[in-house]
């Protein structure tokens, strides 16, 4: 598993945690950090991400919502909506992470800690958010 993969795996627990307990981000990330014990690149890129996601969180939250079809993202499963968060923040601040590898990612953790339909909806969610991104040059 790559070091950023744990990062990402670790930004779901932690962005889980924070919308169902409202913890402090920092306590939340420590505990996390204490408990895996992961390589100073994937603190790093934990930190990272997760607070792209949280300082960013009500552009993330228009950009998905204008993207997610029959579904209202505050009816999504939190686990959904973590990863959708994550994901998104990749694609739309980070310019290190390439779009592909953000849906990619996205949707193995999906896979991996959702329901059966969770890997399918993310990826659509996401591909329809890059879709509309000029920046990002998506071909047919």
């Amino acid at each position: 598993m790559t070091q950023r993969r744990l990062a990402r795996e670790a930004a779901l627990e932690t962005l889980y945690r924070l919308e169902l307990v409202n913890d402090e981000p920092d306590d939340v990330i420590e505990e996390i950090l204490n408990r895996r014990n992961p390589s100073e690149e994937a603190e790093n890129y934990l930190r990272r991400v997760t607070q792209t996601a949280i300082d960013n969180g009500e552009e993330i939250d228009r950009v998905l919502k204008s993207h997610i079809k029959r579904w209202r993202l505050d009816r999504l499963r939190m686990l959904d909506r973590a990863v959708l968060r994550i994901a998104c923040a990749e694609i739309l601040y980070f310019d290190d992470v390439p779009w592909k590898v953000s849906i990619n990612e996205a949707v193995d953790i999906a896979k991996k800690f959702g329901d059966d339909d969770s890997g399918r909806f993310v990826n659509g969610v996401l591909d329809s958010v890059c879709k509309e991104l000029p920046q990002h040059e998506v071909s047919a």
